[in-house]
């Protein structure tokens, strides 16, 4: 990414299409005695479909261009699917925060569906994001008027 970053934060962002690999986890579970993989695979199966996905862990780096959401090492080696995602500013019509038990959730909705980030300082987050999509919508609004 050669473009400058504006903000860079460790967040958890939900994926809808994440497939966790057990047979890796459980390989790892053996390894350090932490139990059955079993149990793991069901709770977080039960927490996929309740909430339309799970949380992958990561880092968001927000440009002047675009929001990339990108899986940690950790991530990567235990689960497959989307594991990074880019939202382009134009694209997003609306920023808004949600609760969250110890971190907010930073909701960015587009044509094409919401993405969904959580972080801490979640409000400086949307500020930012507010900033740099709002002279966007202006400019469409005036040309419109033109």
């Amino acid at each position: 990414m050669a473009e400058n970053i504006v903000k860079s934060k460790l967040v958890n962002f939900l994926v809808a299409d994440v497939d966790v690999n057990y047979d890796e986890i459980g390989e790892f579970y053996d390894d350090v005695g932490a139990g059955n993989v079993g149990v793991l695979a069901h709770v977080m199966e039960a927490f996929q479909h309740a909430y339309g996905g799970l949380w992958v862990g990561g880092t968001m780096v927000l440009t002047r261009t675009a929001i990339h959401l990108n899986a940690n090492a950790m991530n990567r080696l235990v689960q497959d699917g989307t594991l990074d995602i880019e939202i382009p500013i134009g694209m997003i019509r609306k920023v808004s925060n949600e609760g969250g038990f110890f971190t907010k959730i930073i909701r960015l909705d587009t044509d094409a569906g919401s993405v969904k980030f959580r972080c801490y300082g979640a409000k400086e987050v949307v500020a930012l994001i507010e900033k740099m999509i709002v002279p966007r919508v202006s400019i469409a609004v005036l040309k419109r008027a033109l």
